[in-house]
């Protein structure tokens, strides 16, 4: 099946479905165009997302707008939403990521008539307190530290000194899921807590090794990136030092790094939180609240889901073979 693909005066990618298949599948539906102005960031995890949210359009015949940033910024983020609200999309698909900060450009959303959904980062406050987008669709990120935590505890139930080295200080849903690591192993009678590191592999490097050197007792990691913001660097380091196989390591996100460590007894878990579906089910959900006023009642929780050594071929396939991180 093809694609036709828009070029936007801006240079941004519109996809439409292209061929007689899919104009007999879309005849007499409308194009609505559906626009992703989220955190995402040039990173494999979004690429996925991208994948899943033009599959998605294809689909349900809706044009699509993807835009991302090169690196990490809230306030990147908040201009491509005020963007997006001038172009005046059929629906808006946001990441809740600071609601503070971007809850009056979602008010302005709002009183616009564009209809929001928001994936990956949701906001955790009671729903009718939150910034108000239509449904949420993501993992439940406090949950995915417990989980994380949990790993680790089967691995080595008298685990001692736990750390979380964080990528994106301030990054709320970040930190949620770091409190749920560190909650948990304290629980459990360890020590825990966050460090803030930045997106600089030299420095995170530097950090994570002066880590280890101060804190020797330190038997447990949780990283929240699977590249090299977190656990590619880490695994390094901790290579180096001769410790991949004393420390119990666990991630979030995918990576062929992972992957291996997982297989090698260097990692204990993966925490997915099935980035593909984030970026599919906005359009099905979309086109639905579009033709007909209607939603699911509820948020659709994409995680936290597990890998580990049971299903670590299926899911090698899928980031191997599918491309699917």
């Amino acid at each position: 099946m093809r694609m036709r693909t828009f070029v936007t005066a801006s240079g941004l990618l519109l996809l439409a479905a292209g061929s007689a298949v899919a104009a007999d599948h879309c005849e007499g539906r409308k194009p609505y165009l559906i626009y992703y102005a989220t955190h995402a960031i040039a990173e494999p995890v979004w690429e996925t997302v991208r994948k899943g949210a033009e599959q998605g359009a294809l689909d349900n015949c809706l044009e699509i707008k993807w835009t991302q940033d090169q690196t990490f910024s809230i306030e990147t983020t908040i201009n491509r939403m005020e963007t997006a609200i001038t172009e005046k999309p059929d629906l808006l698909v946001i990441t809740a990521t600071d609601p503070t900060a971007m809850r009056p450009t979602i008010e302005k959303a709002k009183a616009a008539g564009i209809p929001m959904i928001a994936i990956n980062s949701l906001d955790s406050a009671p729903k009718d307190k939150r910034v108000p987008y239509l449904i949420g669709i993501g993992a439940d990120l406090y949950q995915s530290g417990v989980a994380a935590a949990k790993e680790v505890l089967k691995k080595n139930p008298n685990v001692k000194h736990g750390v979380v080295p964080n990528h994106v200080p301030g990054h709320a849903g970040l930190e949620a899921m770091a409190k749920g690591f560190n909650d948990t192993l304290i629980a459990a009678g360890a020590k825990s807590e966050t460090i803030a590191l930045s997106t600089d592999t030299a420095q995170i490097a530097a950090t994570i090794d002066n880590y280890f050197l101060a804190n020797p007792d330190t038997d447990a990691v949780f990283c929240m990136n699977a590249g090299p913001f977190c656990f590619e660097t880490v695994l390094d380091v901790e290579r180096k030092a001769g410790i991949s196989k004393k420390v119990a390591n666990v991630s979030f996100d995918i990576s062929p790094t992972l992957l291996d460590a997982v297989a090698s007894d260097e990692a204990v878990a993966g925490i997915d939180q099935l980035m593909y579906l984030q970026g599919y089910l906005p359009a099905v959900i979309g086109r639905n609240y579009l033709d007909y006023g209607m939603l699911p009642d509820a948020d659709i929780i994409t995680g936290p889901a597990i890998i580990d050594k049971s299903n670590l071929d299926k899911v090698k396939h899928r980031v191997m073979e599918a491309g699917l991180n």
